[in-house]
């Protein structure tokens, strides 16, 4: 049973950040991006770039990032943040620092984010749970039920473990379908920021039967970005080192994929050090994914199988990426540091929102486990 679940230093925000850059959307090229500034710059500047020019449109699109109460000019910072779950009932953004071993809510209204800690090992998923207080939460290669509002030991519940007999292996992303299976995929052994490939697998986990859980893909080295249409009959997938965008025939019903194939490889694009992480889906049935190493979100039309425009961070590490805010039309954008991050990067590990995309998120399924409250 995990140990020293209690109280991280809470984080006060403001989630309108003062500090915000205007980027005028462009239409040229494979690959169109605006690149931000380096140098030794203020928070300000380093987010100051030159307007590109645009025949198709007249609206800005802006970048902000989540301010730490401290200092409202500075940017709030984690380690690793990843898997952002927006809940709309109230209001707030549940995310990760994984490496910290800290679950995080930013209230949206208040600006304030409150913070758990887990101190039993990386913490890389977060999922809402149908009708519950409770949330669904991974850490090393277990699924854990979690009591935001009870302290210690007794906050966590353990419900499975995937990858028995591989120790090192973790749980690295996961999402819930329309009929409420959480579906979750692990990682190989990692050292710095190499995996072990073909050491992992992609899972689903059922109310009924959590503690036999359903493996559907193996061999897999980083499993990563889950979505599914707006109509449930694809599953949009994310392997990493592959590099590539797939999609399966997806029986809802069921609760099987079939038919693999290749939607987007990302390398032709001029991306050849990045790898695709963590994906989310828009009301046209757009993906968005957000590029490791690549500093960008990239904004796909699976059906044309095409880069519509690639969205430039003033950071390496873009981890992962969820619809949020009350019209769902905020692309919020978890971000990770590098320890040998060079002072050009002091923005590395801030939260940051995209808005004015001219798109926007659909309401998203939560896990069903019916007796997760007396668990």
């Amino acid at each position: 049973m995990p140990h020293n679940v209690g109280e991280a230093p809470a984080h006060a925000v403001n989630a309108h950040v003062s500090v915000t850059t205007q980027y005028l959307p462009q239409n040229a090229g494979e690959v169109p991006a605006l690149h931000a500034e380096t140098g030794a710059r203020t928070h300000t500047d380093i987010l100051r770039v030159n307007e590109a020019k645009t025949t198709t449109t007249n609206q800005f699109y802006k970048i902000s990032m989540v301010s730490s109460n401290d200092d409202r000019n500075n940017p709030a910072l984690f380690s690793h943040g990843e898997s952002p779950v927006w809940d709309a009932e109230t209001q707030s953004l549940y995310f990760v620092d994984v490496h910290a071993q800290n679950v995080h809510r930013l209230d949206y209204r208040t600006g304030k984010i409150s913070s758990k800690h887990i101190g039993y090992g990386p913490v890389n998923v977060i999922s809402l749970i149908s009708g519950s207080r409770r949330l669904l939460v991974s850490v090393r290669s277990a699924l854990y039920l979690l009591d935001w509002n009870v302290a210690g030991d007794a906050a966590l519940r353990l419900l499975t473990n995937l990858d028995d007999g591989q120790p090192d292996n973790q749980i690295n992303e996961g999402k819930p379908d329309v009929e409420g299976r959480f579906w979750v995929g692990t990682k190989g052994p990692q050292s710095g920021d190499d995996v072990v490939p073909d050491k992992a697998a992609l899972y689903s986990v059922e109310q009924d039967l959590h503690t036999h859980t359903r493996m559907h893909l193996r061999p897999v080295s980083v499993s990563n970005g889950i979505a599914f249409s707006l109509n449930n009959s694809l599953m949009y997938y994310i392997d990493s080192l592959t590099r590539r965008v797939e999609a399966f025939d997806y029986d809802s019903q069921k609760g099987e994929i079939s038919g693999r194939r290749t939607i987007l490889d990302i390398t032709p694009y001029g991306y050849e050090d990045a790898i695709p992480d963590g994906m989310t889906i828009d009301n046209k049935g757009h993906l968005w994914v957000a590029l490791m190493f690549g500093g960008t979100v990239l904004h796909i039309d699976p059906d044309k199988r095409k880069v519509v425009y690639g969205y430039k961070l003033p950071v390496a590490r873009t981890t992962s990426v969820c619809w949020g805010g009350p019209n769902l039309d905020e692309l919020f954008v978890t971000t990770g540091q590098d320890p040998g991050t060079s002072e050009d990067e002091h923005l590395a590990g801030a939260l940051f929102t995209i808005r004015a995309t001219g798109s926007k998120g659909v309401s998203t399924p939560m896990f069903r486990f019916d007796s997760a409250d007396s668990y």
